[in-house]
């Protein structure tokens, strides 16, 4: 009989460790698209969160956008923060960016180890300088643990993206950004301000985001081919009604200048159909729904009819923390 030892007994540990096979890579890895929130504009709805999404690829945890509540969508669907180290925003309007001081401040008050590094269109610096800044009082009263707190500062970075730009993130994942129509005035581009649609790829699978934007060439052009089109949505009849409702205090030319806004920086469902059958799209996810409050499924078939008037393809209208999967290709 064998007399059993440490040594003996480690080495049957170590000989089976050997002999074991190596745990290959996943032969597809992960292509996921969250919506965390799926509201539209700056009015907080009760069914819904502010704009917010999470876009898992091979291995990385990578937020879109950062409306009010990320953090605890986040939480909702049991990610925590140490788990993100990118953010990319599409534009700096505030109801895409509004949770992402809790991003940057909470993801520094636990320590989570590295540096989250945040993507965006020019003037991100600006607003992450000020959350920053902000964290001043925060940083200088520490969390009690009898030593100095990291400062805020070193606890994130930004790059500045521009119309066109391509970004290897490494494992394969490539991002492309194109300007958008948000932010035009009467057909031209805003010199000053940038809205921009990211493509993210995975190899050859690929999600392309609108954003917030309007009709735009840029938009189908950087869409052509993709597996999932992520696209916000007007209900623009509706929404306009509601707003008169609700603003009796508004001036008709706040109201006029509403409507223009809303009729020409958003895309009505006949557009989203248009932008996806021109660029083949394989699939339509819906979020960023701009309609008036109340549950969903009262606006679903005018919706589905707009984008059926060009498309024929799979459309899915996408709740708070649901998940659209994107296989490999066989």
């Amino acid at each position: 009989m064998m007399k059993w030892t440490l040594g003996s007994g480690l080495a049957l540990v170590a000989a089976a460790v050997a002999s074991a096979p190596a745990v290959a890579a996943p032969a597809c890895p992960a292509l996921r698209w969250t919506t965390l929130g799926t509201a539209g504009g700056p009015v907080p709805t009760a069914e819904r969160s502010e704009p917010a999404n999470l876009l898992t690829i091979g291995d990385r945890r990578i937020l879109v956008d950062t409306g009010d509540g990320t953090v605890d969508q986040l939480a909702r669907i049991g990610l925590d923060l140490g788990a993100v180290d990118t953010v990319f925003i599409s534009h700096n309007h505030l109801d895409h960016t509004g949770g992402l001081a809790a991003v940057i401040g909470l993801r520094w008050m636990n320590q989570y180890p590295g540096v989250l590094t945040v993507y965006g269109p020019a003037g991100t610096r600006a607003v992450v300088d000020g959350i920053v800044a902000s964290m001043a009082t925060p940083g200088s009263i520490g969390f009690g643990l009898g030593t100095p707190p990291p400062r805020p500062a070193d606890s994130v970075r930004v790059v500045e993206i521009a119309d066109g730009q391509a970004l290897d993130l490494g494992q394969d994942v490539t991002v492309r950004a194109a300007a958008n129509s948000h932010f035009d005035h009467d057909g031209k581009p805003d010199a000053r301000n940038v809205s921009l649609s990211y493509r993210f790829a995975l190899g050859a699978r690929s999600v392309t985001y609108t954003g917030d934007t309007g009709p735009s060439a840029a938009v189908t052009a950087l869409a052509r081919g993709s597996d999932m089109f992520v696209s916000e949505v007007i209900a623009l009849d509706a929404l306009l009604g509601e707003i008169r409702s609700r603003r009796k205090d508004a001036s008709a030319d706040m109201l006029a200048g509403m409507e223009r806004h809303l009729s020409t920086h958003h895309l009505k469902p006949e557009a989203i159909g248009g932008i996806a059958a021109e660029a083949g799209v394989g699939r339509v996810v819906l979020t960023h729904f701009a309609v008036p409050p109340g549950p969903l499924p009262q606006f679903e078939p005018a919706i589905r009819a707009g984008i059926a008037t060009r498309y024929s393809g799979a459309v899915d209208l996408a709740r708070d923390l649901q998940s659209f999967d994107v296989g490999c290709r066989s």
